[in-house]
């Protein structure tokens, strides 16, 4: 009995998850000297704390079942929709009228974002992420029971309700001047419709258009920059402009950047360490954590850390690929499709390979919102893969 109790629990993720805390959590401690806001040697123990909460929300997961969730998820969804309506307006009513309008709603780096309560923030863009991902995968496994055959008509209907599920969050976390987030929901859209089966020319027609805007905006940034300046504005133009010439502003847009090249650039093979700070890095334990860790254990250090990531998401992927219930195998794949862009971006950027949108990485980075709505993916992984070892052991007795 007690090897089969140990086999429902999924052990590799456990411990994948204890070792990406750790990392997290000591790198925040180390990077205290280059945090300017308030307190910064206590934001470690915060993350710790965040953790210790979500190894909760995993066990209260386990304890319910993922069915309790999939059923329950729309009031979740509703309840979201109505915070991310009131960033919105707070956004309007502050750079139109100049006030406060909703309580607790906070503006911070140009995007309004933040639920602002005694003691904690709150990001609902970060939970909408996983709460819609839940609700479009239960969308998709009753469309293909119901449609076992994909066809043209049947395509159209399943894209039309993914829509109306995905494009109101993503419309209300973009207006609040998020795109970085907007662009992980969009991904796991894609992920999710990918894996339910409908017709690849979809995608063909989906990547042509997207060819043809970025052909488009190129010809615009390199021949207009007029138009393409009148169409990204305010800080998004700022953080553009950063990333195409580091370098030549490095006094303004790319000040981040270009330090944060640096870091790793010259961090060697086993890096600097901490006991001195050689380079400002702005947003060390968020966005650019993972120069943090290349800056102080170098290159050894940055691929341990690329290693524990990896297999975190090799981990994920095999729950889903032996997962028994077509909505858990959606689930998955929109959750794997989050994490897998989110981490590509994240390096990405800072590497200069894609500009900094504001995209963290996925438990490495400290946030609440973030590691607790990521926490609560993990529960509903590890209650798939107690399903499946359940269903395996049932068929053997």
């Amino acid at each position: 009995m007690k090897k089969y109790l140990d086999s429902t629990i999924c052990w590799p993720l456990a411990i994948i998850l204890f070792i990406l805390c750790l990392i997290s959590c000591y790198t925040i401690k180390c990077a205290a000297g280059y945090i300017t806001y308030p307190n910064p040697t206590g934001y470690w123990s915060k993350q710790l704390l965040y953790y210790m909460i979500g190894v909760g929300l995993i066990f209260l997961i386990n304890r319910f079942g993922n069915d309790r969730i999939y059923s329950g998820m729309w009031i979740f969804y509703g309840i979201l929709i109505v915070f991310l309506v009131g960033l919105v307006i707070q956004r309007f009513a502050i750079y139109k009228l100049g006030m406060q309008i909703i309580p607790f709603a906070k503006d911070l780096n140009g995007a309004t974002s933040w639920y602002n309560f005694p003691g904690f923030s709150f990001q609902p863009s970060e939970f909408m992420k996983v709460v819609m991902i839940i609700c479009m995968s239960k969308t998709v496994s009753l469309h293909n029971e119901k449609y076992l055959i994909h066809t043209f008509d049947t395509d159209l209907q399943l894209i039309g309700r993914v829509a109306a599920i995905a494009l109101p969050p993503m419309i209300l976390t973009y207006l609040q001047n998020d795109a970085g987030v907007t662009l992980i929901m969009a991904f796991s859209v894609v992920v999710i419709l990918f894996a339910s089966g409908i017709n690849k020319k979809w995608y063909i027609v989906g990547f042509a258009c997207l060819a043809v805007v970025l052909i488009i905006f190129t010809y615009l940034f390199i021949y207009r920059q007029d138009i393409f300046s009148s169409i990204i504005t305010g800080h998004k133009l700022d953080r553009f402009y950063g990333w195409v010439d580091p370098e030549g502003t490095y006094q303004n847009q790319g000040y981040q950047l270009y330090n944060a090249m640096m870091a790793y650039g010259t961090a060697g093979l086993f890096g600097h360490g901490f006991d001195t700070v050689i380079i400002s890095l702005q947003e060390a334990h968020t966005d650019f954590i993972f120069s943090v860790i290349t800056l102080g254990f170098g290159f050894v250090g940055a691929i341990i850390t690329l290693i524990a990531i990896l297999a975190l998401d090799v981990c994920i992927l095999y729950v889903g690929l032996k997962a028994t219930h077509q909505s858990d195998k959606y689930f998955i794949a929109g959750i794997f499709g989050c994490m897998i862009f989110q981490q590509f971006w994240n390096i990405a950027m800072i590497l200069g390979i894609l500009p900094i949108t504001g995209i963290t990485l996925p438990f490495l980075s400290y946030g609440g919102s973030s590691l607790l709505s990521y926490m609560i993916a993990i529960g509903m992984c590890f209650d798939i893969h107690r399903q499946t070892s359940i269903a395996k052991y049932n068929q053997i007795d």
